[in-house]
């Protein structure tokens, strides 16, 4: 304990950059049923970052006792599978308050998770609630990491990552974290990870084409870039076209306050996922350069 202690100390309210990595918080609901949200949370963490699996009940009866019952139920399914995390149950009138609450209060001093990974709703009935709930989360500052899984695929193979890119800041150096981490994991160890980019003609390609292949040299993750040609095809017909055969797609998302209506601006980007591998919608909210990450990225895997 005294151990412990003097480390929670000597931890910064500002964390290096040097330093990051995700500690993410997996809103699973049942771990048997959203199994393939703890799993890409624990190919992200290596062991090293501090995962938290987690459940919220609804049901007004619930005690104390059954909480910790149920804790430890979880625990020890998730232990008999390898995962080595943390367990929270709690309980709220509504499932998205719940998590709110959850994400609001979790952790202890300046160790918070900074990544919060949730399956996507399809359900019209709850989209309002669902939106509002990651616009809520990134407020908070907490990345946000939306799995839309293809479940007659599944991962897949795991030997290819896609990642549609817009560049090193927010959202793009991100992704290409998460793409690196899962690349050097066990589950998805050397898979091949494309960084796509998008320009509208061949006059622009080759600019392009070196300033990417300028980047990835220069942050040595391994990765691949992929500059296409539009010729006068849509983004979402280059997309399926280009991703079909990957085994995972990553996406950023636009920040809740910069669209006028999120919630229907993520009814479009879930039609665009239709018919897709696994994709993850990931949207940054920490205040740190995941640029400068990438620099020190060899700190990942020490």
């Amino acid at each position: 304990m005294a151990i412990t202690r003097a480390g929670l100390m000597r931890i910064s309210a500002e964390e290096e950059t040097k330093t990051w990595r995700p500690h993410p918080l997996v809103l699973s609901g049942a771990p048997t049923k959203r199994w393939h949200l703890i799993e890409l949370a624990s190919s992200l963490t290596h062991n090293r970052g501090i995962m938290t699996v987690s459940t919220v009940l609804t049901n007004d009866d619930t005690g104390s006792e059954r909480r910790k019952n149920m804790e430890r139920n979880i625990r020890e399914h998730l232990n008999k599978r390898g995962i080595q995390c943390l367990v929270r149950v709690t309980t709220a009138p509504d499932a998205f308050e719940g998590a709110e609450r959850l994400v609001e209060s979790y952790g202890l001093g300046s160790l918070v998770p900074n990544t919060v990974i949730l399956g996507d709703s399809e359900n019209a009935e709850y989209r309002q609630k669902f939106c509002d709930m990651i616009a809520h989360f990134h407020s908070q500052q907490r990345n946000v990491m939306v799995v839309h899984e293809n479940e007659e695929k599944e991962y897949g193979e795991r030997k290819r990552i896609d990642i549609w890119w817009g560049g090193l800041k927010g959202n793009g150096g991100l992704m290409i974290i998460l793409g690196y981490l899962l690349q050097s994991s066990r589950n998805w160890y050397d898979a091949e990870v494309r960084i796509k980019m998008v320009v509208d003609d061949e006059q622009a390609e080759e600019e392009v084409r070196e300033n990417l292949a300028r980047i990835v040299n220069k942050i040595r993750t391994g990765a691949k870039p992929e500059v296409i040609v539009a010729n006068d095809k849509s983004f979402n017909e280059i997309l399926h076209e280009s991703s079909a055969n990957a085994d995972l797609v990553l996406l950023g998302m636009a920040e809740p306050d910069e669209e006028k209506d999120f919630t229907a601006y993520y009814e479009r980007l879930q039609q665009r996922l239709s018919g897709l591998p696994t994709t993850i919608m990931v949207l940054a909210a920490e205040e740190i350069s995941f640029g400068e990450v990438l620099m020190q990225q060899d700190s990942f895997t020490e």
